[in-house]
């Protein structure tokens, strides 16, 4: 697996987030794990102190009442009291081996700070002045301390509290308990922590990678089937994995690219038979007629009847590639309108009379049908080419006697342009086709113009922020419906 591969991002963040969350979960456990501890000692501690206050002053009160009536009250105070003293040696010396003391260090200090009494083997030393300051005020200390017991350091958790008689500082209980036990449980813990965390991070690691490439594997797939597709092989379709997730819409939306191409370069090709075609009958007919007059020495006027005609079939060429280059130019948005108020009525009726000429050729009528002047912002000789093309297309597959009507009407927010004849109409089928670049209907029909003309009215619509449509001139013919904004703004190019 690649270091720079998305299986390999995903498996190493998905470590790194659970290496982190568990890190925590494991600092959160221990910390909690030792106050816990610490907290349960510490009540341990505070318990055996105030028992073994309780019992040193069992110890006292049963002195005291052994004692004959008449002897002072001094004698009976615990503070500087030598009998005190012998008292608290005498309950260390018989408690030593008491079972509840037995992890227990105890240690009896008097008023003064020094050490009476202690059950184990502790160097005798004065209570830490910090310590004492602070029972002297009668406040309990806690403090971690290491300690020589038996001539070995050890770490002791230390409980030091005051005994007070008649508000004043009687003696100090001082009890303390090893921290062993609690650093063995967190030395366990941490172990065990340290080993477990990086397991369960390794093997979430592998199951990982298990699981990215069970779920990647349809991306595999889809690579191997992309690998196939070529310009020639664009019926090729991705497999739909079927799980609908992100894979299965990108699996969707990948075929439906495809779709996209295939229409475009089946669209493309078709469109460089079709100039093919187009261009080769007038550059054959180029062709064979320079090579007849060659074959011998002509007169004046067979080269120019030749002549002639060449011009003609070069004027063809010349208007296929101007009216290439002028789709050329609405498709890459440079062709710049000229937008100005017009009156969409005048420039119909000029469109008619400019086009009336071949229509009296086929003998073909053509009615303009009008209620009132409608004004719209376009540019007035795209908007004619527009109409003209409309028209030229009509009076071409409209058989001689024929009719052609153009009726003009205003809607809400726009204009409606309705160009009918009573030709050999089109296909329900073919309607949706109409518009494309060199599309015939009648595919034999070579002659009848070059294919471009409705491409060219469609674009220009479009260039407005328009649209174009045909449908059935019932019972024959066939309807083109032109819709212009009235008051929108133009699409610049």
């Amino acid at each position: 697996m690649p270091f720079q591969s998305i299986r390999f991002k995903i498996v190493l963040w998905h470590m790194l987030i659970l290496s982190l969350a568990l890190f925590t979960f494991g600092w959160v456990l221990y910390h909690n794990l030792y106050l816990k501890i610490a907290d349960d000692t510490d009540d341990v501690l505070r318990s055996r102190a105030k028992g073994i206050e309780q019992s040193i002053d069992t110890y006292w009160e049963a002195e005291r009442l052994a004692i004959a009536e008449g002897v002072s009250k001094s004698r009976f105070t615990k503070e500087d009291n030598i009998n005190f003293i012998r008292i608290a040696r005498r309950w260390v010396g018989e408690k030593i081996n008491d079972p509840d003391l037995i992890n227990i260090i105890v240690r009896i200090f008097d008023a003064h700070g020094n050490p009476i009494a202690s059950t184990r083997n502790i160097p005798i030393e004065h209570l830490n002045s910090r310590i004492f300051y602070d029972v002297k005020k009668g406040s309990d200390h806690f403090e971690n301390v290491y300690l020589y017991v038996d001539e070995r350091p050890s770490s002791f958790r230390i409980f030091t509290t005051p005994v007070m008689e008649n508000k004043r500082l009687s003696y100090i209980v001082q009890v303390a308990s090893p921290l062993s036990q609690l650093h063995a449980v967190l030395r366990n813990l941490a172990v065990s922590l340290l080993l477990l965390l990086p397991l369960t991070v390794i093997l979430t690691g592998l199951s990982g990678i298990f699981l990215v490439q069970l779920t990647l594997r349809p991306v595999d797939r889809m690579i191997d089937t992309i690998h196939q597709i070529t310009a020639e092989n664009l019926k090729l379709r991705l497999q739909i994995p079927g799980t609908r997730d992100e894979i299965d819409a990108l699996a969707k939306t990948f075929n439906e690219m495809i779709g996209r191409l295939d229409e475009a370069f089946t669209t493309q090709r078709q469109f460089m038979e079709d100039i093919s075609h187009e261009l080769k009958t007038p550059l054959s007919v180029l062709k064979g007629e320079l090579e007849v007059t060659l074959k011998k020495i002509r007169s004046p006027q067979e080269y120019e009847t030749t002549l002639q005609s060449s011009l003609e079939e070069v004027n063809g060429l010349v208007g296929i590639v101007e009216n290439l280059l002028t789709l050329a130019r609405f498709d890459a948005k440079t062709t710049t309108l000229q937008a100005r108020p017009l009156d969409l009525d005048v420039l119909i009726k000029d469109s008619v009379e400019a086009i009336q000429v071949l229509g009296h050729q086929k003998d073909i009528g053509i009615q303009f049908n009008s209620a009132h002047t409608v004004e719209i912002i376009a540019d007035k000789n795209q908007l004619k080419r527009l109409v003209l093309n409309i028209l030229d297309n009509a009076i071409k597959y409209t058989p001689p006697g024929g009719k052609i009507s153009i009726d003009l009407r205003q809607q809400k927010d726009s204009v409606v342009i309705d160009i009918s004849d009573t030709g050999v109409g089109i296909p329900e089928r073919e309607l949706p086709h109409i518009f494309d670049r060199f599309y015939r209907v009648d595919k034999s029909r070579s002659s009848a113009g070059f294919g471009l003309g409705l491409s060219i009215a469609q674009s220009i619509a479009m260039a407005h922020g328009g649209k174009i449509s045909a449908r059935a001139n019932l019972p024959q013919g066939t309807i083109f419906t032109i819709t212009l904004p009235v008051k929108d703004k133009v699409i610049e190019f």
